[in-house]
């Protein structure tokens, strides 16, 4: 059960430092620092490949304690009493953690969407046009002839 109870705290802090990462990621993106989103998303690919070894971590120590399949207050109601108190103390913990990067993940993807949208607008209304020597804009006209 200690390695359990390990896995969860290794759990809690990932989320706390994925949280962490997705709450820059959104003032970059509010920002528009385009740099900045790349190194969170590539941090954020990192931590999540981590992420899927814990899971698995957890399941197999979750098995090895006899609590294979089980939900997190499943297993609250089957262990002794004097383990309780600690074990949803972190569950609890990890929760929360989630939770907040739930909340913040889905800010950003909400912004990101947003300027996604407006850039897609943008150029979507300078299509058929490019910039002339001067930095004005012009309409393309197109280059074939019909004459033989």
């Amino acid at each position: 059960m200690d390695e359990f109870k390990k896995i969860i705290e290794q759990l809690i802090s990932l989320f706390e430092q994925l949280t962490k990462i997705e709450t820059v990621k959104l003032d970059a993106v509010a920002g528009k620092h385009v740099g900045t989103v790349e190194d969170c998303v590539t941090q954020q690919q990192a931590l999540l490949l981590k992420l899927r070894g814990l899971e698995q971590a957890r399941e197999r120590a979750q098995a090895k304690a006899g609590y294979a399949g089980m939900q997190f207050r499943e297993i609250l109601e089957k262990v002794p009493d004097d383990e309780r108190e600690d074990l949803f103390r972190l569950f609890d913990s990890l929760s929360r953690e989630i939770q907040m990067f739930r909340e913040v993940n889905n800010d950003s993807n909400q912004l990101l969407r947003t300027h996604l949208h407006s850039i897609d607008k943008a150029l979507r209304s300078k299509a058929g046009s490019t910039y002339n020597g001067d930095g004005k804009s012009e309409t393309v006209r197109h280059m074939t002839s019909r004459r033989v």
